[in-house]
Order: C-alpha cells, then structure tokens, then sequence
C-alpha cells in the first residue's frame, strides 16, 4: 500500500548561496568565511521542513542549465524526493547576507530564466501522476515566465474535483485566479495580501488600525463565504492573523534575534499543514509560528535543524 504524501509545488526553484559576515559595508569589499549552498525555491523550502518534521512529502519541479545536477543532489541529500523536468534554462541564483553586527537579512534575488511550453505540459503530466496518493496539495511561489495563468488553477481544480487538502502560498493574479476552485488555506504574508486585494493600500504589518481590521475582515469574509476558503496571514516577528468563520484572531509571536528570516514563511507553511493533518486552525497556526521561529534561529534557509 503506497504511503499518502504532500505533494508540494515549486515552479521559481532556485540555488540559495548564505553568505555570513560580521557586518556589511557599502562600496567597500567584505570577506566571508562561512557560507552556504542550498537548494531553495519556496516549495523546496516547504518540503525539507515538511521531511525534518518526519512526513512523506514529494517535490515537484524543473530544472535546468549547469548546475541542475547540483541542485537535485543537494534536495537529495537533504532527504527531500523529488520529481523533476527538465526545463532547457539556467537555474537561478539568490544570494542571502547575514549581517551578525546589526542582525540583518539582505536578499539579492534572480529573476526566473523562461521555460518552454513543453515544461508546463511535462509539469502537468507528472502532477496528474502524483495527485493521486497525495493528501494535501501545496502550492507556494512564483512561477517562472513561460508558464500559463492557468497552471496554479488548473492543480487546484483537479486537487479538490477528487478531495484532496489544498494549501496555497501564493499571491496577485495567481491567488485571484485560484480561488473560483475553493482551496482550504490561502497563506500569503500581511503584504501580499494587501497588494493583492486592496489596488490602494497602505497598511503596515507591524500596527493594524481600526480601519485596517475592518478592511481585513470584510475581505476575508468575502472569500470564506463565497469560496470556503480560510485566510491566514503571516506578519513576520508581530506574528499572524487569521479569520475563524466569526472573528479576526490575532496571534503574536515570541520575540527572538534571528540569524536569517529567509524561508521563515516556508517553515510555517510546512509547520501548519504538518500540524493540521490532526489538529484544529489555530494550533496548527501556533506550530507553523514554531518552526518558523526554528528556521529563523538558523542559518541555512528553510530548515529547522
């Protein structure tokens, strides 16, 4: 009998280099001995917490150019199975620099080379194969240019059409577009959600005033009632929101110096849908704030040990 899995999605895969210095200078050249590779991408982050935390998880994603065998080894070794295509194009790079004087996180991020539309289809061919003996669908990122509007929703649709759990991490027209096919959980942090659903917004995430909350509220209520969907946000070290079916619930986080807050969302997702195989919303919100507070203690990205 085969094992139920997650089936996580990362369509923007990405080779991670963590660069620690003692402090970060401007126009002048700054010397690191201690760095890291990593292969990253939000879904990849997802599904190495999602294995450190002891579940059955399967990646999907592609990969291309130099250093693809690289990052397939790397998910490898970090016990993460994964199921890939070949995409003809370069994986990109992100550099992280942790600056230990200030404790500071400075992201340098590729843009996405394109893929072909024959990537998409062999995506999708391998997605229809894997559905199947999964419990829970996540989808988490960005995809790369040359893959339609339709792929996120399209997963979404044939998870839900035969019961599966869907998780979405995502934003903007991807989310929009996702939501008509009821996912359970969208997860995008305070920002995202913003800009995604209010054209003129100006909400800070670290103070949500009386008009905010109301906003927020009416917002989330409208997808909860009209798609069935629950709203969680992330708001990094002021913790997270969510609405219950009656409430906005604010949830705060226990305050910590962090050494790299890169993939802290991802830990969360990974911690929350590991978490809810079991228990109700808000202790699995309260475990997806833990790992994320173990990720964020470490210094390689989307991990928790």
């Amino acid at each position: 009998m085969v094992k139920k899995y997650f089936l996580s999605i990362c369509l923007n895969p990405v080779m991670q280099k963590t660069i620690l210095l003692e402090n970060l200078y401007e126009n002048e050249v700054n010397r690191s001995k201690e760095y890291y590779f990593t292969a990253s991408g939000k879904g990849a982050n997802v599904s190495r917490v999602l294995s450190q935390l002891g579940e059955n998880v399967i990646l999907l994603t592609q990969a291309g150019g130099f250093h693809k065998d690289l990052f397939v080894c790397k998910l490898e070794s970090d016990g993460v199975p994964c199921s890939w295509v070949e995409s003809q194009s370069e994986i990109r790079f992100c550099y992280t620099l942790l600056n230990r004087a200030k404790h500071t996180t400075t992201e340098i991020v590729e843009e996405a080379e394109s893929v072909g539309l024959e990537v998409e289809n062999e995506i999708y061919m391998k997605y229809c194969e894997l559905l199947h003996n999964c419990h829970t669908l996540i989808i988490s990122g960005t995809k790369a240019a040359g893959f339609s509007k339709d792929i996120y929703p399209k997963m979404v649709f044939d998870a839900k059409k035969i019961g599966k759990k869907v998780i979405l991490d995502i934003k903007g027209e991807d989310l929009i577009n996702c939501l008509e096919y009821q996912p359970d959980i969208i997860k995008p942090n305070y920002d995202e959600f913003a800009s995604t659903f209010f054209d003129d917004y100006s909400f800070r995430e670290n103070k949500v005033n009386d008009n905010e909350h109301e906003l927020l509220k009416s917002r989330m209520t409208e997808i909860y009632e009209l798609h069935g969907s629950t709203t969680i946000l992330t708001r990094g070290k002021f913790g997270a929101m969510f609405w219950d079916g009656r409430e906005l619930v604010y949830i705060p986080a226990e305050q910590i110096t962090p050494i790299n807050t890169t993939g802290c969302g991802d830990a969360f997702t990974a911690g929350f849908g590991s978490a809810w195989k079991t228990s109700n919303i808000y202790v699995s919100i309260q475990n997806g704030m833990e790992m994320a507070k173990r990720n964020a203690l470490l210094i390689k990205p989307g991990v928790i040990k």
